[in-house]
């Protein structure tokens, strides 16, 4: 079945047509959705429906030889949204588990450590600050952070580089060595 036959018995209402998106695209949908919540297996299988599900609902949106995007962003907007709601519901600083075999004076550092890097990310503009916790925090590549937020390449290496030199600075202002800033290395 050509995409655009797939598409009009979607249309007109097809359960079959949806079992062969499924077939088709849930590799793709499972693997863009794993990439940006690494190591959630459950999560990636329970957001993968919820993909096919959102495109049952708006099959009227679907256009010929753009499904596979459509499924891509419907999949990487639903993990997002995933992750900011958890990162709502946990704070920065009480995200780092403390180990038994940590001391008190480690989880004290990390608790100072935290709070210097939420105030230098709280003086970012906010679409500055996305890209930084994107790429920092959960890990994206500075091109995946980029393409997701609509930026060009260039733009997101210089926002996180002055990202990088106001926590530097802030580091510093608090008399933490260089080492604890130098962790954050410059992307290619």
């Amino acid at each position: 079945m050509t995409e655009e036959q797939l598409i009009k018995s979607l249309r007109r209402g097809d359960l079959s047509a949806l079992e062969e998106l499924m077939d088709r695209y849930t590799p793709y949908v499972s693997s863009v959705i794993a990439r940006i919540l690494r190591g959630r297996r459950a999560d990636v299988e329970e957001l993968t429906a919820d993909v096919f599900l959102a495109v049952w609902d708006n099959r009227d949106k679907l256009r010929p030889r753009q499904v596979k995007g459509y499924l891509g962003a419907i999949a990487r907007n639903r993990a997002f949204n995933l992750l900011r709601a958890d990162r709502e519901s946990l704070p920065l600083e009480e995200d780092a588990l403390l180990l038994e075999a940590d001391g008190p004076d480690r989880e004290l550092d990390r608790r100072e450590t935290a709070r210097i890097v939420n105030a230098a990310l709280s003086r970012l503009d906010r679409p500055q600050r996305e890209l930084f916790v994107r790429h920092y925090y959960y890990g994206q590549t500075v091109q995946e952070a980029a393409l997701a937020m609509g930026l060009n390449l260039s733009t997101a290496k210089t926002w996180l580089r002055r990202g990088r030199e106001t926590l530097k600075n802030d580091l510093r202002k608090e008399r933490y060595g260089y080492e604890t800033a130098g962790n954050l290395q410059a992307d290619g």
